[in-house]
């Protein structure tokens, strides 16, 4: 019988940790993975794996030991796992993943950015919340469920929260690295809450430091029912301190957010995110 490919891969592997017996019909198309391989560390500090609730795996080809989730019900069921990177020069790829089962499931076909993949949960807990070593971005709502993107690789500087900042009294100032933009999450104790209401930023002002950016957000809560207008950075001819807003429906900024006044009408463009809208440039008043 011929050799599956993966199999001169597996089966030392297998093997080496006590449980060799396989063939080549157990192997899926796209890979295989296997628990507590030596390779792999998921501990953090002085805290070891089994501390932290994560189980070690390394996996051949495309495959994930969270790949295959269940639904009871429509409420999502799986592993929530922290991508390690390559093992060692033989393809393998680490992970550390809950030991147990959570409200969170993996979403193979989320759009995230490179080096990052999908979840979707149910309920108030975060990824992060079964998996400490796994950094998820603001969740986006989608019926019943929470969509995010996480990668197991340490997350870029946060913003810090900032009240020395120079913003008035009715806007939350922010201390940020020229390549981030503030999100509820970064509030750090409350990322809990961080779903459920979205800050609205202006375009930035520069910090004394040329390394950071200063924001003066304004915390709306929910995009209003029917509402479609959503921050966008990327307005033209939006000065710093103004909001730039992309509108993809009939309403305007002014009747989503009323605390916003938009002294110029909306011109056609498309938004940071290559969406047809209607573009504003407006002022906190």
């Amino acid at each position: 019988m011929r050799n599956h490919p993966l199999h001169s891969v597996l089966v030392p592997l297998l093997c080496g940790l006590g449980t060799c017996a396989c063939s080549d019909n157990q192997l899926p198309g796209n890979g295989a993975c296997v628990t507590n391989p030596a390779t792999v560390s998921c501990g953090a500090g002085d805290a070891s794996a089994e501390s932290l609730g994560l189980v070690a795996y390394a996996c051949t080809g495309t495959a994930r030991p969270d790949e295959n989730p269940t639904y009871p019900d429509g409420v999502p069921q799986g592993l929530v796992c922290a991508n390690q990177g390559a093992m060692g020069s033989n393809g393998l790829q680490g992970y550390c993943c809950s030991a147990q089962v959570t409200s969170c499931a993996y979403d193979p076909v989320a759009i995230c950015d490179t080096n990052t993949y999908g979840y979707q949960c149910r309920g108030a807990a975060r990824p992060e919340a079964f998996n400490a070593t796994v950094f998820c971005n603001q969740g986006v709502w989608d019926g019943d469920l929470l969509k995010y993107c996480c990668s197991g690789s340490n997350p870029p500087a946060a913003c810090i929260q900032s009240d020395s900042v120079g913003c008035s009294a009715a806007l939350m100032g922010w201390l940020c690295p020229v390549s981030n933009i503030p999100t509820s999450q970064d509030l750090g104790a409350n990322q809990s809450r961080a779903d459920l209401y979205y800050q609205l930023c202006p375009i930035p002002t520069p910090a004394t430091n040329p390394n950071y950016n200063i924001f003066c957000c304004y915390t709306p809560g929910l995009v209003p029912v029917g509402g479609t207008c959503v921050q966008d950075l990327a307005v033209s001819g939006c000065q710093p301190g103004r909001f730039g807003i992309a509108c993809y429906g009939p309403d305007t900024p002014e009747e989503d957010y009323p605390p916003l006044h938009c002294p110029d009408p909306g011109f056609s463009g498309v938004s940071a995110q290559g969406y047809s809208a209607t573009l504003y440039c407006c002022d906190f008043q």
